[in-house]
């Protein structure tokens, strides 16, 4: 009894640890810039102020942080188109790559494995310098293509990880029957494999959009204007502005985290049961 009792209060408190610093952050973001110098912890006078900033400004707004806002909506659709495309690539590259690992049997198959699961390891530091050089040597600085390939060399070996012990759980049985119905192995792994692994897609290719999603380091390395510019560096640029505020700096941390906040809710069943699949595997 006291265990579970126990278990409970853990998980409570840690229910409360991941979730009030957002809570609170989502409250000020509702507040007048007047309740937040006066330390309230919830709004009297709520207002959605600070969120028209990013929305309904024009050019001729003279509020702080307003030029910073104004590239909000621009600069989700690149994250959009970012997140997207990398998520795509990790479902198309990653399900073949699995499926290879998990079902051809080749010389090198677990070294191979090994060798993109410690490709993940290596810190984003260790090569941006290298990564750099090589997108203005293909003139892909300031593009969502250098962005876009950066996120998915990182991403890439989760999805192949999961995947690959996804597949393994699909019985013998239904693949020899797609052959021996004249399948290919490529027939096989799109008419067989994925629709009855349809949890395991969904749980990395959500992973690789949030990941992708959340990226920072290599998104401010590559881009320069709003052309390209992700959501989550163009937030950062409030730091270099002079008494933004804070209300409106909230308001902005609340645009960039709702999505994925949003997919985790909508998904989070598929998530967890194709992570479980794969740990299975």
């Amino acid at each position: 009894m006291w265990r579970r009792a126990s278990l409970y209060i853990y998980a409570l408190v840690a229910v409360v640890y991941l979730t009030l610093p957002f809570a609170w952050v989502t409250a000020v973001s509702f507040m007048p810039e007047r309740e937040v110098t006066q330390q309230r912890w919830w709004p009297e006078e709520p207002t959605i102020g600070n969120y028209n900033l990013y929305f309904q400004v024009d050019g001729r707004s003279a509020d702080v942080g307003a030029a910073i806002a104004r590239q909000f909506p621009r600069a989700i659709v690149n994250s959009l188109i970012i997140g997207t495309a990398v998520m795509l690539l990790n479902l198309t590259c990653g399900s073949l790559a699995a499926y290879a690992l998990a079902r051809l049997p080749f010389r090198g198959n677990l070294l191979l494995l090994l060798f993109y699961l410690g490709s993940r390891s290596v810190p984003g530091v260790a090569i941006m310098i290298p990564m750099y050089l090589l997108m203005r040597s293909y003139g892909l600085l300031d593009t969502h293509l250098s962005v876009i390939l950066s996120h998915t060399t990182f991403t890439l070996p989760f999805t192949i990880w999961i995947l690959k012990g996804y597949f393994q759980t699909v019985p013998l049985d239904l693949e020899r029957a797609a052959r021996v119905d004249g399948c290919t192995p490529l027939g096989a792994l799109v008419r067989v494999f994925l629709p009855v692994t349809t949890p395991g897609l969904v749980a990395v290719g959500i992973f690789a959009f949030i990941a992708s999603w959340g990226e920072f380091l290599f998104a401010l390395l590559f881009t320069t204007t709003i052309a390209s510019r992700p959501v989550t560096v163009l937030a950062s640029d409030f730091a270099q502005e002079l008494q933004v505020p804070f209300t409106v700096i909230a308001a902005g941390g609340v645009l960039v985290i709702l999505l994925p906040l949003v997919l985790s809710f909508l998904f989070q069943r598929l998530i967890i049961q194709g992570i479980g699949g794969s740990v299975t595997g």
